[in-house]
């Protein structure tokens, strides 16, 4: 029997087990992919559906795949739309009354990236790739885009993811969330990112105390090799009351 088609209504507003939201959001990006031209559409992210696909429904799903277990069997409602939160999260009774889990949880996703990466994924859609959003020079006049080699220097790679993600901190620093709030910056990068390379952005983000308004601040990189949790002033003195 053929599955069937899934849209972002098939999301919106309804509560769904945590693993149940994760296969759909798997299942909707593997039939975005097989749609013609699927791929230039998650590239591009033109339409309103691949944008909340990439960078909102992804990195919820693979939230959910950190915290979920058999004692923690999450729920999560989604929600379209402009609101300031993204989605929402409840956790079973039992870690509500043993862990001194807050008994609703709520998501906001923002994502860490460079001010090109738009641009060098349409020049990787149309001439088949570029040397990275660093190397883009665009000529208003003629409406073309070129790409010439960038060599970053020393820790600037480093320097730079750490800088993109203060920057989104900052901003979400200065608007004020319900308590329990957890926020999921989803670091798209441009560049392979080694191990010790992660741990020392993390260190740098950490020491700059921009976290601690939050109940917690997931750091996730895009491929799927790097994440980390940063816990705010909210975690810890709710880890102490409960």
């Amino acid at each position: 029997m053929p599955k069937r088609k899934l849209s972002l209504s098939s999301f919106d507003g309804k509560l769904l087990d945590g693993l149940k939201f994760c296969s759909r959001v798997y299942d909707l990006l593997d039939q975005v992919k097989a749609e013609p031209g699927g791929i230039g559409k998650l590239r591009l992210r033109v339409d309103k559906r691949e944008k909340k696909l990439v960078e909102e429904l992804h990195p919820i799903a693979r939230y959910i795949q950190v915290r979920y277990s058999a004692g923690n069997r999450l729920k999560v409602r989604w929600l379209d739309g402009s609101q300031q939160l993204d989605a929402l999260l409840w956790p079973p009774l039992p870690m509500v009354r043993n862990a001194g889990v807050p008994r609703k949880i709520f998501l906001e996703v923002t994502t860490s990236v460079h001010k090109n990466a738009h641009l060098s994924r349409k020049m990787l859609h149309e001439q088949g790739g570029s040397f990275g959003p660093k190397s883009i020079r665009v000529d208003k006049k003629a409406g073309t885009m070129t790409s010439v080699p960038y060599v970053n220097r020393n820790n600037e790679g480093t320097e730079d993811l750490v800088s993109q993600i203060l920057a989104r901190l900052e901003e979400k620093r200065q608007k004020k969330y319900p308590a329990n709030t957890v926020l999921i910056v989803n670091c798209e990068i441009d560049s392979l990112v080694l191990g010790d390379e992660w741990y020392d952005a993390v260190q740098w983000v950490e020491a700059a105390n921009l976290h601690n308004m939050l109940r917690e601040v997931v750091l996730i990189e895009s491929t799927g090799r790097h994440s980390a949790t940063l816990y705010g002033e909210r975690k810890r003195a709710g880890s102490k009351s409960s």
